[in-house]
């Protein structure tokens, strides 16, 4: 497939990045700072310097694509980029005709809240993270409104721990087995596994170990 990446030189943008191009699919890496990715090395990999802020750009990146991934991040606080540039994505998405989103949001959001531990849902969410949840519910709300074939991926805490394929996923909000952790690498391969598999289409599941 020919693939958009959105948040490409992140933690998790670079794990779909270097995993699609593994998998064969040809790749577009859309990238404010270009730099940040220039270690990554294919003749399918095409980066593209661009700001999601910026209709125009992302219009021109989003055409002649098969899917969209987007990991894009603005840190903790306040911020409304990751809607702002969610919005972006999904009207040139539209705009365009192409169908497929999947984007990563965050566990504990909506109704994933009821996933987090006492201690991350009052003190972490609550206290240090309020900005970018608050950023994050708007990002879900633009693509929930959108015509498109989404999926929202919610990872609990992300680590740089490798790829194991070992992870749970589309847990019911009142599960308290899971372990409120997973690798950046086990969530990009869980989010590339949607663009063949309808089974978590227009759903927000959530994934951890």
């Amino acid at each position: 497939m020919k693939l958009l990446i959105f948040g490409s030189t992140g933690g998790t943008g670079r794990e779909l990045v270097k995993q699609a191009l593994e998998q064969g699919h040809s790749v577009t890496a859309y990238a404010r700072n270009p730099a940040k990715i220039e270690d990554i090395k294919h003749s399918s990999l095409q980066v593209v310097r661009g700001d999601v802020l910026d209709p125009a750009g992302v219009e021109g990146a989003v055409a002649g694509q098969d899917a969209v991934l987007s990991t894009i991040g603005a840190g903790a606080g306040r911020t409304t980029l990751r809607e702002e540039g969610t919005r972006n994505i999904v009207a040139a998405m539209e705009k365009a005709g192409v169908q497929r989103l999947v984007c990563q949001s965050s566990l504990g959001i909506g109704d994933s809240r009821a996933n987090l531990s006492i201690f991350t849902k009052y003190i972490v969410v609550s206290v240090f993270l309020r900005h970018a949840f608050a950023d994050h519910e708007g990002q879900e709300a633009v693509v929930k409104q959108s015509s498109l074939a989404w999926t929202i991926v919610r990872p609990p805490h992300l680590t740089n721990g490798p790829r194991t394929g070992a992870y749970r996923h589309g847990f019911s909000p009142t599960d308290t087995l899971i372990k409120g952790k997973i690798s950046r690498a086990d969530v990009a391969d869980f989010m590339l596994k949607q663009l063949t598999d309808d089974t978590y289409l227009r759903q927000t599941p959530g994934v951890s170990y």
